[in-house]
């Protein structure tokens, strides 16, 4: 190999790792279930579960005015409680409203919510049995970690709410969590959260 077929493999793996970011751009298109929202068949290593989400959740397109983060910002709450490294990621959605949502969600394989909660070194904000919620702030966002034992690991779902909105305490921010995941995806849970 010459000189110059080394470095033009050098520069293209450093651009690819470089241009590394959180969008995954490969959901299955939705159906809407009888009242209309979408549902979506998120698939993680040999799993798949059934999510459902309001009319306004965009997947697989991306308009930058409503995505709040940077690779950044989620490289630093990936690291920050729980900083076993992901397995795979399987979602990203966001709201077209600015206040509300840009949710991900990564898969853990082999880890446990016992794992997770002795990396969090604290009780959980709301525990429904099989996964626990835990809200912070980090930096300039206040994240919703929802955690959910899978059968061979665990799946983590982020929230970030717009951290340029006026919504003080996440009142708005809150409410959307709740009722995404405790409304519309009730039936994910042992038991209910909805009081987080």
């Amino acid at each position: 190999m010459n000189k110059k077929t080394l470095l033009g493999l050098i520069f293209l793996s450093f651009m690819m790792l470089s241009c590394k970011n959180y969008y995954f751009l490969k959901h299955t298109p939705a159906v809407n279930n009888e009242e209309r929202n979408p549902v979506y068949d998120l698939k993680f290593a040999k799993e798949n579960m059934k999510f459902t989400t309001f009319a306004d959740y965009q997947v697989n397109i991306i308009n930058k005015k409503y995505v709040f983060f940077t690779t950044k910002d989620v490289n630093q709450i990936l690291k920050a409680n729980f900083s076993k490294p992901y397995t795979e990621q399987f979602m990203f959605m966001y709201t077209k409203m600015s206040i509300y949502n840009n949710l991900l969600g990564f898969y853990y394989e082999g880890a446990s919510l016992e794992e997770v909660k002795q990396a969090y070194g604290r009780n959980p904000d709301a525990d429904m049995g099989n996964g626990v919620l835990y809200a912070y702030d980090l930096g300039k966002f206040h994240v919703v970690d929802i955690y959910r034992k899978t059968g061979n690991g665990v799946i983590r779902f982020i929230n970030l709410n717009n951290p340029d909105e006026k919504d003080p305490p996440n009142k708005k921010f809150h409410l959307e969590v709740r009722n995404l995941f405790f409304g519309l995806n009730s039936q994910l849970w042992e038991k209910n959260a909805d009081s987080f």
